[in-house]
């Protein structure tokens, strides 16, 4: 059996400084390309903000807490879903409170864009405090309800988020 014989470079196939300059720059080029690509598919897939002034609202989070404990000591219930392309809101009040009168608005969002974004206002239907609206054709997919229910002089009587599955 013969004997391996030894890897023998020749005099130019040293590594220069050079060389290693260009694996470096091909290195980094590569790096800061497929970074560049991905950043650019973010930023144009999802700006991050999907509320208007999120800072604001996080600053108020304790009003809003405070304004969902009155609306329940009040008795205030808020119920919605979608049947057959119609929006139902069923709202239910402490005695003595009138529900047949009040303005309903809901705001129909997709939870990642505001693209699809829809304002709706409903309409007293049949029993005391329902209310509906017939709906464009939705996508399918998870949506997020946002009711508001004000008086006649525009003070807020009940609030709701809700979500549905189409």
């Amino acid at each position: 059996m013969a004997a391996a014989q030894p890897y023998r470079q020749g005099p130019d196939a040293k590594l220069k400084g050079w060389h290693v300059l260009l694996i470096m720059l091909g290195f980094f080029g590569v790096m800061f390309a497929v970074n560049g690509v991905f950043l650019y598919s973010a930023i144009t897939s999802f700006p991050g903000e999907d509320v208007e002034k999120s800072y604001v609202q996080g600053l108020d989070y304790n009003s809003t807490l405070e304004a969902r404990r009155a609306q329940a000591e009040a008795g205030w219930t808020v119920r919605a879903g979608v049947e057959a392309g119609t929006l139902i809101v069923e709202l239910g009040a402490a005695e003595g409170e009138p529900v047949s009168t009040l303005a309903v608005t809901a705001t129909l969002r997709r939870l990642v864009t505001d693209a699809d974004d829809l304002i709706v206002a409903l309409q007293p239907a049949g029993s005391r405090g329902r209310y509906e609206s017939e709906l464009p054709g939705l996508d399918t997919g998870r949506w997020e309800i946002l009711i508001e229910a004000r008086r006649k002089d525009g003070s807020l009587a009940a609030s709701a988020r809700k979500e549905v599955l189409l």
